[in-house]
């Protein structure tokens, strides 16, 4: 096996930006509170840096520039392949041979990045077009909601409190997009998958600057209300499955924890405890199952700051998208409302201020562990103008999401056939 010590070269910084430790100690996997308690699962510093030098080999160039630029979060891809490295300890590698798979699991990643085009789903072009956004949020309700106080971005879903029929509907008009422009995979699972780009490469990058330390992990709320055995045989079933395959090696060991609220009681004290005895232990203290409101909003706001909690869930936050009581996307909706309000003003298409952001490699000042500082909020990244524009429209008006220009699917198409 060939050792791993190449010569430095001025390029390095691409791996080893200012601010980034080469050992990934800044990663918030090293410092999770649940993850802790198993250190035997954690990579180590050698394991980690031996990665790093296996990327400087020749035959690496692009796996090392695809980390650097498109894959790794907050601008550091130490802290990147850390997460890469826990998923190769998962199939059983150590030493030299956990670094080996860290490489592994990286190249994975950029191979189903290509596959399912996540570069493109945040840009102007995607495939998704207003009545599609509609659709999928009426039959999935979802937020990237603030963050708790360990500094997690939270995302709330409440995928089993509307209409069975809804989402059946939304299934078949994935299916048919995914036959109409040539997508890997179902568009429904394609459109959390833009989602979670939307949290890692806008979110996580915001608020690693704001915190002053790298945030790669997210804290998720799934609102079980409404749950029943006729989920068991829907698309709903098909829908979680494809997620879970997708996301492992796009945005592996991103999730710090999971509450399950409103479970019914047999599931919370019947089911649960005989599943869980199947699975990873790690995995076991990361789901937290609750049946009661009680639990819920006293679980919640030992996470998360009241008023930072929904209202539905026992809260007082009073953001205009829990005022409306229905969750329409959270500061992912904003996001777009306030680029394609700047793309407006400025004369393009609704939609041409959609573009992927990614701080310039070296832009981002982390540190290893802190607290997340609580004097300012975390606000979707927008040009003055779009903020301004924003702040000039009223709620209701914010409601109703910008129409893409009615080319914009057929553009993805078009692009689709190129490839």
């Amino acid at each position: 096996r060939a050792r791993l010590s190449p010569p430095r070269r001025p390029d390095d910084r691409s791996i080893h930006p200012p601010g980034s430790d080469a050992g990934g100690q800044g990663s918030m996997l090293r410092t999770d509170p649940i993850v802790s308690k198993y250190p035997e699962f954690l990579p180590t510093e050698e394991e980690v840096s031996l990665a790093l030098e296996l990327l400087q080999q020749p035959q690496h160039k692009e796996l090392r520039a695809a980390l650097a630029e498109r894959v790794c979060i907050g601008n550091c891809p130490a802290s990147a392949l850390v997460r890469f490295a826990w998923q190769a300890r998962q199939d059983n590698k150590f030493g030299p041979d956990c670094a080996e798979g860290a490489i592994d699991w990286l190249a994975r990643c950029v191979a189903a990045r290509a596959r399912l085009r996540v570069d493109a789903l945040l840009g102007a072009d995607g495939p998704f077009s207003a009545k599609f956004q509609e659709l999928y949020v009426a039959a999935l309700p979802f937020s990237v909601h603030r963050t708790d106080r360990q500094g997690h971005p939270v995302l709330i879903t409440r995928y089993c409190s509307k209409d069975l029929e809804a989402f059946r509907a939304l299934w078949s008009e994935g299916e048919a997009l995914q036959q109409r422009l040539g997508l890997a995979i179902n568009a429904v699972v394609l459109f959390h998958i833009r989602s979670m780009e939307y949290i890692t490469k806008v979110v996580m990058a915001e608020e690693t600057k704001r915190q002053g330390r790298v945030v790669d992990r997210i804290l998720a709320v799934m609102d079980m209300n409404g749950v029943g055995l006729k989920h068991l045989n829907s698309p709903l079933k098909a829908f979680m499955a494809g997620v879970s395959k997708e996301s492992v090696p796009l945005f592996p060991e991103t999730l710090h924890a999971t509450v399950l609220a409103n479970v019914p009681w047999v599931v919370s004290r019947a089911a649960w405890p005989l599943a869980k005895a199947f699975m990873h232990p790690v995995t076991q203290d990361k789901f937290c199952i609750l049946s009661s409101a009680s639990e819920l909003k006293a679980k919640l706001q030992e996470l998360i700051e009241p008023e930072d909690v929904p209202p539905y869930f026992g809260g007082k936050c009073t953001c205009a998208e829990c005022a409306s009581g229905a969750l329409r996307g959270g500061s992912l909706y904003a996001w777009e409302a306030a680029r394609a309000a700047a793309a407006a003003s400025a004369g393009a298409s609704p939609r041409a201020g959609l573009q992927r952001v990614q701080p310039p490699i070296g832009s981002a000042n982390v540190s290893s562990g802190g607290t997340p500082p609580r004097a300012r909020r975390y606000q979707p990244a927008a040009p003055a103008s779009a903020a301004a524009a924003l702040a000039a429209t009223s709620a209701d008006d914010r409601k109703q999401p910008p129409p893409p220009p009615p080319q914009a699917s057929e553009a993805w198409a078009m692009w689709v056939r190129s490839r």
